[in-house]
């Protein structure tokens, strides 16, 4: 995004700082600035780096408001307040069968002269990357830039006054764009058409109905679209433009008729036409603005200094907020439609501080003693604390993709009245579809461990799982646990119940003729359990307990070892040293058997090691060498 001075005045016209300040304040409030570069007349250009994924952003007048309020300078409104859009008898023939389509204004104007645009507006346009075409053609696109939407006209005389707002009905499966770009369409594009072909797209123009030399009667039409078609429409036919860019993100319907009434007062100044219809405006479900109840005290809660709280309303105000008093310190705050990206408490907090000033935040000043409210949900902490005592329980832990093969599917594990969820677009034809139960996961990787001859295996998993019903998608965490031994499994369990201080649980079984699987929706047992409880047991300590995670490339090798040892010793300290000796290519070391031989009376302790990504002849080599059997 690029901001020139001289037209970021048309909204501040008090404005007066250097273009170095200018950049650096632009980038305290969010507004990332790259550079800036001085123009002729004393002018100078700002690019921007928007980082924030709001529409506002992308426009003259959304940067505006945010410097309006970070300097407390007054915002004004470019628009002749003496141009008005007169009455007229006519009706313009349009309709509008696309869902897709949030509101569309249109307008027609007649006798206008096309020509080459004044070079104010010349240079704007090549400042913002933007080939100049003409005048009408400039004005569209320098009202884009200005309002941040997009809008778009068409030559009358060659598309009639019935234009259509449509998806794509097979009236053309080729579309010239106003480049000569050939696109192919699909059946769910949105489209501009009349009664015999596709005149525009929702990104961009047609060849065949753009302005012209010879074009006398226009129809101006500014709209916002439903952004997530607008983002399919753009990858379907491998286009973005500017209009693109803004149209995907949350724009402000309201703002429509600011920037249609500007459009046409520049375009009649400059063309000499004139209005020949009444304005067409389709809005079929007026957008409501979210209410938030919002404590004034909050600004200085989370940031951890002080914020006063008169500070915090006026900021609000100043924002555009529609403000009601609850108490002292709440009020019931009604964020400006323009503002998409404000919905909760949380985001006042932000603008709050933002526009206080980061730089305002001392690096020296201890943050504030006030304790906050934990928002941690409850099922994260009942996860850690269910993978501390698996661990403890000698479980490994594995962790692997939601996405899964079709045939991976288990059947009696999709929950009653649901089916799975299949992906678009996957990012692996192989594993198309979501996973119903974790046990699905935890198959396949019994499947890899015994490809790879890993012994007495006993893992555990905690992820989400999915499925849909009525046409609702549903997710919840799920404990999936796999033992080749079912008693010491059924055994484990008893073990984490009392641990979790509850009575059994909601458990799901399966086996194979490999070993038993369990699962537990830890969504329906968060319910049940004391998180108190749960929050106040010793947390572990990261360097005595962390683990560490293995990707198998090869088989293990198992290899035994006898020593022969003059007195007994504590097989706990055997497998430490020896297990230091092995190093990094042990996977597993156990003292399998120990025997006193009471004739010589010395004891034999049999050892079993297995060994992980190395050959056969290397994982030889270190055995015979650890256990000086060469």
């Amino acid at each position: 995004m690029k901001l020139i001075y001289s037209h970021l005045k048309k909204f501040l016209p008090s404005l007066d700082i250097a273009p170095q300040n200018l950049r650096d304040d632009l980038t305290m409030i969010g507004h990332f600035a790259n550079y800036y570069e001085k123009l002729p007349d004393n002018d100078f250009i700002i690019d921007l780096d928007i980082k924030a994924n709001r529409g506002d952003g992308l426009s003259y007048y959304g940067l505006a408001r945010d410097l309006s309020v970070y300097y407390n300078i007054p915002l004004v409104s470019p628009i002749d307040p003496d141009f008005n859009i007169p009455a007229s008898d006519y009706q313009l023939p349009i309709s509008v069968t696309s869902p897709d389509v949030r509101r569309v204004m249109a307008l027609k104007i007649s006798d206008t002269q096309v020509q080459t645009s004044p070079q104010w507006l010349v240079d704007f346009c090549n400042l913002h990357n933007i080939h100049s075409v003409n005048n009408i053609v400039d004005l569209t696109n320098y009202v884009m830039f200005m309002y941040g939407i997009p809008n778009h006209a068409f030559d009358a005389g060659i598309t009639s006054d019935s234009l259509i707002w449509e998806n794509n009905q097979g009236k053309n499966s080729e579309f010239t764009t106003l480049d000569g770009t050939a696109l192919k369409l699909s059946s769910q594009n949105l489209v501009i058409s009349n009664p015999t072909e596709v005149l525009s797209t929702d990104l961009v123009g047609g060849k065949k109905s753009g302005i012209n030399n010879n074009t006398n009667q226009i129809i101006l039409e500014v709209a916002v679209y439903n952004r997530v078609r607008i983002r399919k429409d753009s990858k379907e036919l491998k286009t973005v433009t500017e209009a693109s860019t803004r149209l995907e993100k949350d724009l402000d319907s309201n703002l429509i008729p600011t920037a249609m009434n500007y459009l046409a007062s520049l375009i009649i100044s400059s063309s000499g036409g004139h209005i020949s219809s009444q304005l067409y405006d389709y809005y079929p479900q007026v957008e409501s603005e979210s209410e938030i109840e919002f404590d004034l005290n909050m600004p200085a809660l989370y940031s951890g200094i002080d914020i006063p709280t008169d500070f915090s309303l006026q900021v609000l105000k100043q924002l555009g907020c529609s403000i009601e008093n609850i108490n002292n310190t709440t009020v019931q705050a009604t964020p400006p439609s323009i503002r998409k990206d404000i919905s909760l408490p949380e985001d006042l907090v932000e603008e709050v501080v933002r526009f206080f000033g980061y730089n305002k935040i001392p690096s020296t000043q201890a943050l504030s003693p006030k304790t906050l409210p934990d928002i941690t949900p409850g099922i994260l902490y009942l996860n850690l604390f269910i993978k501390k005592e698996l661990a403890q329980l000698g479980y490994d832990e594995i962790r692997s993709w939601p996405l899964i093969k079709q045939e991976s599917l288990i059947p009696n594990l999709i929950p009653q009245d649901s089916e799975p969820v299949y992906t678009q677009n996957s990012i692996n034809s192989d594993y198309p579809v979501l996973r119903t139960s974790i046990i699905s996961s935890l198959k396949s990787q019994q499947d890899q461990y015994q490809r790879f001859k890993v012994p007495q295996v006993q893992f555990f998993e905690i992820g989400k799982v999915f499925n849909q019903s009525q046409g609702q998608y549903h997710e919840n965490y799920s404990l999936g646990i796999y033992d080749s031994n079912q008693s010491q499994l059924s055994s484990n369990l008893e073990k984490l119940s009392d641990r979790l201080k509850i009575n059994g649980g909601n458990i799901q079984s399966y086996n194979d003729q490999t070993g038993f699987y369990v699962e537990i929706n830890l969504d329906e047992l968060v319910k049940s359990v004391d998180l108190a409880y749960i929050k106040d047991q010793p947390k572990s300590n990261d360097h005595e307990n962390s683990g560490h995670s293995v990707e198998l490339t090869s088989q293990i090798i198992t290899l035994d070892a006898n020593i022969i040892l003059d007195q007994q010793q504590d097989p706990r300290e055997l497998i430490k040293e020896y297990s230091q000796k092995i190093g990094e290519n042990l996977w597993q070391l156990i003292i399998s058997d120990i025997y006193h031989d009471p004739k010589s009376d010395k004891y034999r302790y049999t050892f079993r090691a297995s060994y992980y990504n190395i050959d056969d002849k290397t994982a030889k080599d270190i055995h015979l060498t650890v256990f000086n059997l060469k």
